[in-house]
């Protein structure tokens, strides 16, 4: 089996398949231990601000990211999924921008700053 031959053409489908691979393993990861929605999600040292139930729909988010942006790294050229998975990225960006800025439930820190700069990494 050539695995080389699962791995798409260009540079930003390849990032997608990158994106999308962590993003399910970070997925179920929160769906079954809420500590790194907890590391993210922590405005003050010590303080806890995402629940069990905020860890899992963090979860569900991050496997229905991951399907849309695994499906496009393939199917590039479908304007839809491209759309769609382009999406995925401007949402993130507002969500942990705004936590940061307006919620304050983001703290300025590796495991919070890692989800801002990679939903802003969209080139083509």
């Amino acid at each position: 089996m050539d695995l080389g031959a699962w791995i798409p053409g260009t540079q930003l489908a390849q990032w997608l398949l990158l994106v999308g691979a962590v993003a399910t393993l970070n997925g179920l990861q929160n769906l079954v231990n809420p500590a790194f929605s907890r590391r993210v999600y922590a405005s003050k040292a010590g303080e806890k601000e995402a629940t069990s139930l905020a860890a899992r729909l963090f979860g569900i988010w991050n496997l229905t990211s991951a399907m849309v942006r695994l499906y496009t790294a393939y199917h590039m050229h479908e304007r839809g999924a491209y759309l769609l998975c382009l999406g995925t990225f401007v949402i993130a960006q507002v969500h942990f921008v705004s936590e940061m800025l307006f919620f304050g439930t983001l703290a300025v820190a590796p495991g919070s700053i890692s989800p801002i700069v990679v939903s802003s990494m969209w080139n083509d």
